[in-house]
């Protein structure tokens, strides 16, 4: 029997910058291969030359440096370990930012679906998290999960595309974090680019102090931040760029879509058809649960095709070119991930765990129907 398509793994620690070597060491041939892409991707997409897609990303080199220097340094890390140039390093970490400010009237498409759930809807008095990633089919083959055990900071588990410092993941104080699109119709500028958010959120020991951390900087971009710890908060931020608004957990659930719910926040979009279908079927289906839901139900939830194409499950359609590139749920009691690689529909769910020893070992398995 062939082996399953999972999320390559890597276990790196120590400081920032022996993390980013660790990692760009690692994953070298991907990472070169993801900025080229992401390159082309925009050349093509804006009509740019490639070096104004890399001028324009340099750019976003101050805003890190000034709101998060700890990633600075493990993007050095990462240059020396991988080989790859900052700049090129510096697009990936801004991506959306950089191909939106060379053709800034073609926003993104709407993108993934989130949830939450913790007390009486989780199983075992745990607090469960989610994320179906949907992004363009390109960056299925760039996804990893990376462990990192940093010095001076909480441990973390986290889903990237190699080369991207933050995405979604957990650290070992029970904090959980997803991370997806909504827009913001005063445009995107200069800040800290929106992945960087997450990465803030890791750091800190409960899901109130990681909003904070990661609302405090200025931000380049609008962003939706689902936030979990494991006492059981549960906390959606809606982020433009220059304000935010917070939706709380009821009832033991918050689900998010792309489109903007806080009642500060209504009437500045018009939801589009697919994030109104994907938002009210993820909560259908937790609403509907008689029994407490365990991470095994919530794989079948995120393999849901119903109202397709407008479905959990993401798959390319007119007007809509994107895919779900992985699906990641996460246990903060257990400090797991259990990622599938590329669409839930046909991949099976690995587990990575944040072991509670920093030996190195590597802990993944395949337990899922999928698999075989």
């Amino acid at each position: 029997m062939s082996q399953p398509d999972i999320l390559p793994f890597v276990h790196a620690q120590g400081s920032w910058g022996e993390i980013g070597l660790a990692v760009g060491t690692m994953f070298a041939p991907l990472i070169d291969r993801h900025a080229e892409t992401w390159i082309r991707h925009t050349m093509a997409e804006t009509g740019a030359t490639r070096q104004t897609v890399l001028e324009t990303a340099a750019a976003f080199a101050g805003p890190i440096e000034a709101h998060a220097p700890f990633l600075r340094e493990e993007l050095d890390g990462m240059v020396r370990g991988s080989g790859v140039g900052l700049r090129e390093l510096l697009l990936l970490q801004a991506r959306a930012e950089v191909l939106r400010s060379l053709k800034p009237r073609t926003p993104p498409a709407p993108e993934c679906t989130t949830f939450a759930v913790t007390g009486r809807r989780a199983a075992g008095g745990a607090t469960l998290f989610g994320q179906n990633v949907d992004l363009a089919p390109f960056v299925e083959e760039f996804g990893v999960v990376v462990r990192a055990y940093p010095t001076g900071a909480p441990a973390t588990l986290s889903y990237l595309s190699a080369g991207l410092l933050g995405h979604n993941g957990l650290n070992e104080a029970g904090v959980g974090i997803c991370a997806n699109f909504v827009d913001d119709p005063d445009g995107w500028g200069e800040g800290l680019p929106r992945y960087l958010l997450s990465r803030l959120a890791l750091r800190e020991e409960s899901a109130k102090a990681a909003l904070d951390a990661a609302l405090a900087p200025p931000r380049a971009a609008s962003r939706n931040l689902l936030i979990a710890d494991r006492a059981g908060t549960l906390l959606d931020a809606e982020c433009l760029r220059t304000r935010a608004a917070v939706i709380p957990g009821v009832d033991g659930m918050l689900v998010h879509a792309n489109h903007l719910e806080a009642p500060e926040l209504l009437g500045l979009e018009t939801p589009s058809e697919n994030s109104r279908h994907r938002r009210r079927r993820l909560a259908e289906l937790i609403e509907g649960e008689a029994q407490p839901l365990t991470v095994t139900r919530l794989r079948t939830f995120y393999r849901d095709h119903a109202n397709a194409p407008h479905s959990l499950c993401a798959h390319p359609f007119e007007g809509r070119a994107v895919k779900t590139v992985v699906s990641v749920i996460g246990d903060l009691e257990a400090c797991e991930l259990h990622a599938a690689k590329g669409s839930p529909c046909r991949a099976p769910y690995a587990t990575y765990t944040l072991a509670t020893c920093r030996t190195g070992a590597l802990s993944v398995t395949v337990q899922d129907p999928f698999a075989a």
